[in-house]
């Protein structure tokens, strides 16, 4: 009788595992959205997706690191809609999908430098992220900070050990109010890490998945808006902090 309950057990919790990576996987991107066109050009190296505007880009480009664990092409849709709005957006892939260790941090930094150095010289780059990716771009502004022409968190509460309020670099903080993972509360219980001019900005009814396009977010909330309109509305966040950078 054991041995079958701890059979069941063992087959339950892999099947929950392969439920959470399941979960973590793109969902809904058109393939539409990895070509190039008239308007945007993707050029994917592997370990960076670039979407470049067609025409003259804008000021500031955008540097992207994703969610932990979370495909990055959950991604792409939104990375893209800021380069049709004419700002090139690059998305960093990291290693093992959450660069935990020390060795993946390196490889990591060293991604995001080289595209700070050699993607299109003389453009200054904004860095942002998502959850994880978020807290790995605070962390790497509190180090390199002078490199970036601005930081932009999108659904975390990082800063959490890390000093940022006396960073020289503008930030833009943006979030959800249905956001169970990065929630309100433990988030402002952060807010003085960040500089008092930080940008806040609040999406009603936005939760922490529809900031990509991935599936079901454990711990999270579920969403009061659409996950088309949480993008258009963090799109036009992102490319209005771009625009004054």
């Amino acid at each position: 009788m054991l041995k079958w309950i701890r059979r069941i057990w063992i087959v339950a919790g892999l099947g929950f595992v392969v439920f959470l990576v399941w979960n973590t996987q793109a969902r809904g991107v058109s393939p539409t959205v990895f070509r190039s066109t008239s308007a945007v050009r993707v050029i994917d190296s592997g370990a960076l997706m670039q979407f470049v505007p067609a025409q003259h880009a804008r000021g500031a480009g955008l540097i992207f690191l994703p969610g932990g664990m979370i495909d990055p092409d959950a991604y792409a849709p939104f990375l893209r809609a800021v380069a049709e709005s004419g700002y090139t957006a690059v998305l960093i892939r990291m290693p093992w999908r959450t660069a935990l260790t020390e060795a993946a941090r390196k490889t990591l930094w060293s991604r995001i430098d080289g595209v700070s150095r050699n993607a299109q010289p003389g453009r200054r780059w904004v860095l942002g992220g998502h959850s994880r990716g978020a807290a790995l771009a605070a962390t790497y502004a509190w180090e390199h900070g002078a490199q970036l022409a601005g930081l932009v968190l999108i659904g975390t509460t990082h800063p959490r050990v890390l000093d940022l309020s006396t960073s020289p670099i503008p930030i833009a903080k943006i979030y959800g109010t249905r956001d169970c993972v990065a929630d309100s509360a433990k988030m402002m219980s952060n807010a003085r890490r960040l500089p008092v001019d930080t940008r806040w900005v609040r999406i009603e009814g936005a939760n922490h998945r529809q900031f990509g396009y991935y599936g079901y977010q454990l711990g999270d909330c579920s969403a009061t808006i659409s996950r088309a309109a949480q993008h258009g509305l963090t799109t036009r966040a992102v490319t209005a902090f771009l625009k004054e950078q």
